[in-house]
C-alpha cells in the first residue's frame, strides 16, 4: 500500500514548497500540494464563529489565533479529501518537515499496511515519539537496522508535522466540525472524543525543522496573552492549568471524558 501524500502549503510560502518537493520526489512518493488556509484572511466574524470563546465544556483556555484556525482548517481539508476520494491511507505533512533515514518508501508502505492489520489504527504519528510510549506491535526489521514498531501513549511533546490517517480515521475526524475548540495537534490528543485509535511509529520518520530554515507561519499563541494586564493574564493561566488538569484526568484516568461521536 503506497500512501498518497498531502502537503499543506500556503500560497505565500513558495520557498517552503521548493524545499519540500525534492525530499518527497526523492522518496518516490505520489504527493500533491493542499493550499493552506490563511487564517487572517477569513475575517473577524468568521474567526469568532469558528472559535467561540470561552469554549463550551472548557476544552481550551484562550481564543485560537487566526494562524491556528487556518492550520486546523488545512488539516481538516486533508481529512475530507481522504474521505471524498476513498483513499485507504494518506500521509499529511506540514511544509516544515524533514525526513530521517528510516523514512523510505518501503517503510512507509509497511506502516500504511498496518492500518488494517492485527492492531488497526486511525492516526499514526510520525514525529516526536513520546517518552515511555507502550509497545503495541512490532512490524519487523527493514534490514537497515530499523525495528519498526507501533506505540501508544507516553509523555512529552507532539506536533502535527507528519502523520498517517486511515480511511476509518478520516471518517471519524471530519463530522461535526461547527466549532474548532483547540489547536489541531491537541485535537488529536483528545482521542476519546471521536473514538480514535492513535499510535506513534517508532523510530521517528520525520522531524520539524527549526525556525532558521522555516519560520513559523502560525505564530505563537502565547503572545496573544503575554501583554495582558496582570488580572486578565492570571485568569488565562488559571484556565490553562484547569484545562491541563482536566486533560490529565480524562487521558490517564478516563474521568470526565466527553464524546463528540457515538455518545
Amino acid at each position: 500500500m503506497r500512501p498518497h501524500v498531502f502537503l499543506i502549503n500556503l500560497d505565500r510560502s513558495a520557498d517552503r514548497l521548493a524545499r519540500c518537493a525534492p525530499i518527497l520526489d526523492g522518496l518516490g512518493l505520489s504527493w500533491e500540494r493542499v493550499p493552506g488556509v490563511e487564517g487572517k484572511a477569513l475575517g473577524a466574524e468568521r474567526l469568532k464563529a469558528l472559535n467561540p470563546h470561552p469554549t463550551p465544556h472548557g476544552e481550551w483556555f484562550r481564543p485560537l489565533t487566526p494562524g491556528e484556525i487556518g492550520c486546523f482548517l488545512s488539516h481538516l481539508r486533508c481529512w475530507q479529501l481522504i474521505e471524498e476520494r476513498g483513499l485507504d491511507c494518506a500521509l499529511v505533512l506540514e511544509d516544515d518537515f524533514n525526513a530521517h533515514d528510516v523514512c523510505t518508501l518501503q517503510n512507509l508502505q509497511t506502516l500504511a499496511a498496518s492500518a488494517t492489520g492485527a492492531h488497526p489504527w486511525d492516526v499514526l504519528k510520525l514525529t516526536r515519539l513520546r517518552r515511555h510510549a507502550r509497545l503495541v506491535a512490532s512490524l519487523g526489521d527493514d534490514g537497515a537496522g530499523h525495528a519498526l514498531e507501533l506505540r501508544f501513549g507516553g509523555q512529552g511533546p507532539e506536533d502535527g508535522t507528519a502523520y498517517l490517517v486511515s480511511r476509518r480515521g478520516a471518517a471519524k475526524l471530519t463530522p461535526k466540525r461547527e466549532h474548532l475548540l483547540r489547536p489541531v495537534d491537541f485535537e488529536l490528543k483528545h482521542h476519546w472524543e471521536r473514538d480514535l485509535t492513535v499510535y506513534s511509529a517508532s523510530p521517528d520518520f520525520f522531524w520539524q525543522v527549526g525556525s532558521e530554515i522555516a519560520a513559523s507561519v502560525i505564530g505563537d499563541g502565547r503572545a496573544a496573552y503575554r501583554g495582558y494586564p496582570l488580572r486578565q493574564k492570571a485568569a488565562v493561566y488559571l484556565r490553562k492549568h484547569r484545562y491541563h488538569l482536566r486533560f490529565w484526568l480524562a487521558n490517564k484516568l478516563g474521568l470526565g471524558r466527553r464524546k463528540v461521536l457515538g455518545g
